[in-house]
């Protein structure tokens, strides 16, 4: 990594710098002009005589010759303005580009950091580094040359203007810079050093956090949870010292500041009004002097600020630099080279005298050799702990030796790049990482390679995709493109996406997860508007399907939805939406929480009802579990209540005994309104949902079909026997119904 922070800058940025000092110097006429406006205004305007003046061949009297200069002044504002616009979102462009430089830079250095380097180092504290760290680093950027030219060049307009007008206004305005600039870099060393060891105790809690995800059941095992909470008890109270000293001294330096600034007026007034009524200065330039004041402690604090950003910026460079700048970092080239033509059969395999050493000098491998002609079958035999995995991951270069060699025919197995090792070896150990994704994206994941079509420097890309691309270049980015096709089709055997599948699902019998991963598509739901011509084939199939089972004389095993007929296969709340939940607003366990279903349930006449089966329920639910323990099948299979809550609802029956309905608590009273909605009349055969009751039920759809507030349309999916529900699984958008199988909820 570069030097410090300025080096990395200039390394990757001078034109662009340099193009941000021209447009700030550019402004400093402007503002003089601005500065020296005012002034001509009140002294030769407002104040002038000899009218009609003469401008640019024109003739003005006083009030014209006024607009004129008034005028004048707007357009330079109005100028000033367009160029500071256009300085800032430049700059800030070139800052966001150098920061994206460096996180991709730092990105790139963790991949090439040896495998034993993780094993003491945590991933929420890299995580930190690279995004949290680095935020104030992409300000700092954008401002390292341009704000302090910007401010350094205002300041000393201001402050020529001054002298301009009168020497002794110019030393008042000067006089208490000195004293400012001894004492902010002292309170600034302080400032630097509490927020090195802020930063180091944050790592330090990204850590412990980083631990207790990982550790969470031994915490909950041991009853560790208050001995984790002292420890970030004490990290997070060293952190608040730290914050609080920053605040302190940064406060410090403020109240001095704006204390000097206010100073600084008493000179202008009492300097400036004796030499107006001694006659040694215009009154116009007196208020053209305070209206140059007004504006010189803006750019005087845009530095004492910037000096306080650079040296944050500093700090937090170098500890980056610290950790990523590691002396045995692997070299760019095992990421980056071409694959090569060598073919590994024939070729001799060979270890000599590995040694892989641990933390406080202990070694899982010690002094192992080993010569195999490939190709070959070989076993590593070892008790657990003998590290017969730590050598084969030597032999799979997915680890170094501390000493000794790994070669294969007369090349160093550990000099090889990737693009050798990582396609013709594969390992397969203990701890093997799975990225997240579909199951087709962790299959193919070992296939991709560099896209093919990179060749042709994406000419067939769309124009703001090729804008992507080249401004990923120009941040020092990948020149890949992410949505290129990266598999390696000749490398699985195939010739295209459509072999790679059969050639996947061939596998997947061979390993006997075919019947598997089928039964996890069906509880998948897809996007009819990402793959339209499956989704008409689901609802052909849905057909197909009712069909054959007609013919079949097997038409009861499948209750369709039917929007006016009660599913007696399907809970009480699936009948009332007729429809699927989309979020937990309308989720079946929250239905009774759910203010607009309650108005329904109210307004349909249901509440009474709903109250005394949930009371029914409640009843024989407790007598018919008593005395099962917590995890017996019949709690999955056929209870309304879990084993948890079962207590609670014998309390509930115990106040209802003594006291009465009429008495329980709003909580209780909703506790037992829940649990009709989970109710399956053919599956719990309590007789509560008779023709009466489905009548009542149809009522509260049809008011919830025509009254649905607008609001609430897109929280559920109203089943439609044309249509993909979304919200439905594959399996349950085929049948299009319940099966007498089926289970509640």
């Amino acid at each position: 990594m570069d030097k410090n922070i300025y080096r990395f800058i200039l390394r990757y940025s001078l034109r662009q710098q340099i193009l941000l000092v021209l447009l700030s110097a550019a402004a400093l006429p402007l503002l003089y002009l601005t500065l020296e406006l005012p002034k001509t205004i009140i002294n030769q305007a407002i104040e002038g005589v000899d009218f009609p003046r003469t401008v640019f061949g024109y003739q003005f009297d006083q009030i014209p010759f006024l607009f004129l200069l008034c005028g004048l002044f707007l357009v330079l504002v109005i100028f000033s303005g367009v160029l500071k616009y256009i300085t800032s979102t430049f700059r800030y462009r070139v800052g966001d580009r150098l920061l994206r430089r460096l996180r991709y830079d730092l990105i790139e250095r963790l991949l090439r950091f040896p495998p034993s380097e993780f094993r003491n180092t945590s991933s929420g504290q890299i995580v930190s580094m690279i995004t949290a760290e680095t935020t104030n680093l992409g300000f700092f950027i954008a401002e390292a040359f341009a704000v302090p030219a910007i401010a350094f060049g205002t300041l000393a307009t201001i402050v020529l203007f001054m002298f301009l007008q009168n020497w002794m206004m110019g030393m008042a305005a000067i006089a208490l810079y000195p004293l400012q600039i001894y004492l902010i870099p002292k309170l600034q060393r302080a400032i630097n050093t509490a927020q090195m060891g802020e930063v180091q105790t944050i790592r330090g809690i990204s850590d412990r956090i980083n631990d207790v995800v990982q550790g969470v059941n031994e915490i909950h095992g041991h009853d560790t949870s208050q001995y984790e909470l002292a420890d970030f008890s004490r990290r997070l109270g060293a952190v608040f010292s730290f914050r609080l000293k920053i605040a302190s001294k940064r406060y410090t330096a403020n109240v001095l500041n704006q204390f000097f600034s206010q100073l600084t007026p008493f000179f202008f007034l009492s300097i400036g009004g004796y030499l107006v009524i001694k006659g040694q200065l215009s009154l116009g330039a007196l208020v053209a002097v305070l209206a140059a004041y007004k504006d010189m402690y803006s750019p005087w604090k845009d530095l004492i600020d910037y000096y306080q950003k650079a040296e944050d910026a500093r700090v937090r460079y170098e500890q980056l630099k610290e950790f990523f700048e590691r002396s045995n970092l692997l070299d760019k080239s095992m990421i980056e080279a071409e694959p090569e033509s060598e073919d590994f059969n024939k070729l001799s395999l060979v270890a000599d005298n590995v040694v892989v050493e641990h933390e406080a000098g202990s070694r899982s491998v010690d002094g192992a050799s080993i010569k195999l002609t490939l190709p070959t079958h070989a076993a590593i035999l070892g008790s657990g702990g003998s590290g017969r995995e730590e050598f084969a991951r030597l032999l799979a270069r997915q680890d170094f030796a501390h000493s000794g060699s790994v070669s294969l025919g007369d090349n160093d197995l550990a000099a090889l790049p990737d693009a050798v090792t990582g396609r013709r070896i594969g390992f397969i150990g203990q701890q093997t990482h799975l990225s997240s994704g579909s199951i087709y994206d962790v299959l193919v994941y070992p296939l991709l390679r560099r896209p093919k079509d990179s060749a042709d420097n994406g000419s067939g890309l769309p124009l703001w995709r090729k804008q992507e691309l080249a401004e990923a270049v120009r941040a020092g980015n990948s020149s890949y493109d992410y949505a290129s096709d990266w598999i390696d089709y000749e490398a699985a055997g195939c010739q295209d996406a459509d072999g790679l599948r059969s050639r996947m699902i061939d596998i997947l019998r061979m390993v006997d997860l075919d019947d598997m991963v089928y039964a996890i598509g069906l509880k998948r739901s897809i996007s009819p508007r990402m793959y339209p011509n499956l989704t008409e084939k689901l609802l052909e199939a849905r057909t197909i399907l009712r069909n054959r089972l007609q013919q079949a004389g097997q038409d009861p095993i499948i209750e369709s939805f039917d929007p006016d007929s009660y599913n007696t296969h399907a809970t009480v709340a699936e009948n009332v939406l007729f429809g699927t939940p989309v979020g937990p607003d309308f989720a079946i366990e929250n239905l009774h929480r759910n203010d607009y279903m309650r108005q329904v349930i109210e307004k349909c006449g249901l509440s009474p009802s709903f109250l005394a089966m949930g009371c029914k329920l409640a009843s024989i639910t407790a007598e018919m579990f008593e005395g099962l323990s917590p995890d017996h099948e019949f709690f999955e299979r056929f209870s309304f209540i879990n084993s948890s809550d079962l207590p609670a609802f014998r309390s509930i029956l115990r106040t209802i005994e003594d006291q009465g309905v009429d008495n329980l608590k709003s909580e209780e009273r909703n506790k037992l309104l829940a649990l009709p909605f989970n109710l399956v009349e053919t599956q719990h055969f309590v007789g509560f949902v008779d023709e009466e009751m489905k009548a009542r039920l149809l009522k509260a759809r049809r008011t919830i079909a025509d009254d649905l507030p607008a609001q609430l349309m897109e929280n559920f999916l109203i089943f439609q026997q044309g249509s993909y529900n979304v919200a439905s699984s594959i399996f349950e958008n085929n049948i299009f119904g319940k099966t007498a199988s089926t289970r509640a909820g």
